[in-house]
């Protein structure tokens, strides 16, 4: 499943930048042609005043001069603070926007928070920045928090995690008190977060702790189940594993009252991960299964595979070897699904929640490496290979390149010792996907050439389409639009073809995004929308959610209202999904762009 926008901030900062400029030369335009007749108005009095005394007739002169001055004055006065809303159109068919500094802040975080979660944020740390100058200078703490902490993740993403560590402390500063108690919470967890990841685990359990505390105050269902899974996580590696299964039951449930199907799942696996390792495997199944059905009810690829490949596990100690082969291989196809998509941005769309529940990844790493180990006959290597290529797209995912790139090396040396062509291509395809994230993508686009060339000996034509959207991607990155744009096209019709609706949505959602960052909004908003027509028509309402969340974002700065409508209606989708935690980031960027 492709979640794409691959360069979509570069076209949301184009449209931010695009209006200002236009409505700066249109005040600049106006104000010059009021003062031309301010002038033009002072000459004519002189003809009008003829015959009168020449001290009259400069007084009048003056005076006509001077009001019209005043009538510059109040214009400028009126409209300085309408910058970036984008809605006069809005305005005149009866919406209502906000003016003035801290609506511009505002638009400025959503433009950055863009640039971010679509995974090209080369200038998201200056409108980071900005947002946060015009906050300051509206006193708006909360906004001012907002953008530090959007800086913080943008700087956990690029690995600077001390830089990440001292801005959430600056955000939390700026809220610390009685209220903004969700807001607080939010900062809290991603203390607690980033505490995790350095293994400063009892730092990270007194974050998740405090964090409680704030959401519980604030009656919030989600934000508690997400403090709970962190304090479970950071109790399951202290091995305090009572301590443990108390949390992860409590985030269950704390998720089942918010809507949050997708941290449910999270919370089941997790449960179920430590039922299994005390062989407890009744209980561990059933959790397992209950898991799985809300994976796939959320459209999460990520989730269901990781789950099906540590299930071979549980299988096997119950003496269920096929179902636990057939269960490791269906895990790694839809690892390889999920990360088949355009773009590397955070998006949901197969691609599931990262961050959340980081143990499962741990599980399925360690069974994973473990069931290659026990398949090492000669008839094995075909599907060892499948399982490496899984488990590499995963790793890639989590951003753990060099891993992935030895997993997908050990998969093409299997498939070429079995001469599988499809399997050579899928090995390839990944170690391309890798020199693109690397920015290499001269080799990257040789690699995706070569994948495909065995793509169509072995007649997988799906995967041909998809590599054509692969190969697009890189000559965009290589700045060959008009190649990439045909190479899409092609993509295109070739799904159309192959009767595959969901792929056709993919290759128009790249078409967007290649679209978008030329500045050609239409185009790319015609066809953000036909691709969710297209997710529709296949029920993929994850994706549809995606691509009007894309829609919305690609508004702001140009018309607020529609972007703001869009957003909500991206939160609906969201909810209705299961992932109400991006219905609630939709529903605050619509509230700051409006």
């Amino acid at each position: 499943m492709v979640t794409g926008p691959r360069e979509a901030d570069k076209a949301l900062r184009a449209v931010g930048r695009v209006s200002l400029k236009q409505k700066r030369h249109n005040r600049i335009l106006r104000r010059s042609l009021m003062l031309l007749g301010a002038l033009a108005a002072t000459g004519s009095s002189y003809f009008l005043t003829l015959g009168k005394p020449e001290m009259y007739q400069h007084i009048v002169a003056g005076a006509t001069f001077l009001i019209c001055c005043g009538a510059i004055l109040i214009d400028y006065v009126a409209t300085r603070g309408i910058e970036r809303e984008g809605g006069v159109d809005a305005l005149m068919s009866g919406g209502k926007l906000s003016t003035g500094l801290q609506a511009a802040a505002g638009r400025s975080w959503v433009l950055a928070e863009g640039a971010r979660l679509t995974g090209q944020g080369s200038e998201a740390g200056t409108l980071y920045d900005e947002a946060r100058r015009q906050f300051q200078e509206a006193e708006d703490k909360v906004g001012t928090a907002l953008a530090l902490t959007g800086k913080a993740e943008f700087a956990l993403a690029r690995g600077q995690n001390p830089d990440a560590t001292a801005l959430l402390q600056l955000a939390l500063q700026q809220i610390d008190g009685t209220k903004h108690l969700r807001e607080q919470g939010n900062i809290l967890l991603a203390m607690g977060d980033l505490a995790a990841l350095g293994n400063a685990n009892d730092e990270a359990a007194q974050h998740y702790q405090f964090a409680r505390e704030k959401y519980r105050g604030e009656a919030d269902y989600m934000g508690e189940g997400n403090a709970l899974l962190g304090l479970a996580e950071i109790f399951a590696r202290q091995l305090k594993h009572e301590d443990a299964i108390t949390s992860f039951e409590q985030a269950r449930v704390f998720y089942s009252q918010s809507g949050d199907k997708l941290g449910e799942a999270h919370a089941l696996g997790r449960r179920g991960d430590l039922a299994r390792e005390k062989r407890d495997t009744n209980e561990a199944f059933i959790r397992y299964e209950r898991a799985i059905t809300l994976y796939r009810r959320c459209g999460d690829f990520v989730g269901e595979g990781v789950l099906r490949i540590t299930l071979y596990e549980l299988l096997r100690m119950m003496e269920r070897h096929g179902e636990a082969r057939e269960s490791l291989l269906q895990g790694a196809e839809l690892l390889k699904r999920a990360g088949r998509r355009v773009g590397d941005g955070a998006l949901l769309s197969g691609r599931g929640d990262l961050r959340r529940a980081v143990g499962r990844f741990d599980a399925a790493r360690m069974i994973g490496a473990a069931a290659i180990g026990m398949l090492n006959e000669p008839k094995d290597k075909a599907d060892v290979a499948k399982i490496l290529v899984g488990l590499g797209e995963m790793e890639r995912m989590l951003g753990r390149l060099n891993e992935a790139s030895q997993h997908f090396e050990r998969a093409t040396k299997l498939a070429n010792e079995v001469q599988d062509a499809g399997l050579i291509g899928d090995g390839m395809k990944g170690q391309g996907h890798i020199h693109r994230q690397r920015n290499n993508q001269r080799q990257a686009k040789q690699l995706f050439k070569e994948a495909y060339g065995f793509y169509s000996s072995a007649g997988d034509t799906k995967d041909q389409a998809q590599t054509l959207l692969a190969m697009g991607q890189a000559e965009f990155l290589m700045e060959n639009v008009d190649g990439a744009r045909v190479t899409f096209a092609y993509a295109r019709s070739y799904y159309e073809q192959l009767g595959d609706i969901a792929g056709a949505g993919a290759a128009l959602r790249a078409i967007g995004d290649l679209e978008a960052n030329m500045g050609r909004l239409g185009p790319a908003m015609e066809a953000y929308a036909e691709a969710r027509n297209f997710y529709q028509q296949v029920g993929d309402s994850l994706a549809e959610a995606d691509c009007l969340f894309m829609l919305g974002m690609m508004n702001v700065g140009s018309d607020n209202m529609t972007a703001a409508a869009l957003l909500t209606a991206s939160g609906r989708v969201y909810r209705a999904v299961g992932v109400p935690n991006w219905q609630r980031r939709a529903n605050s960027y619509a509230m700051r762009v409006r």
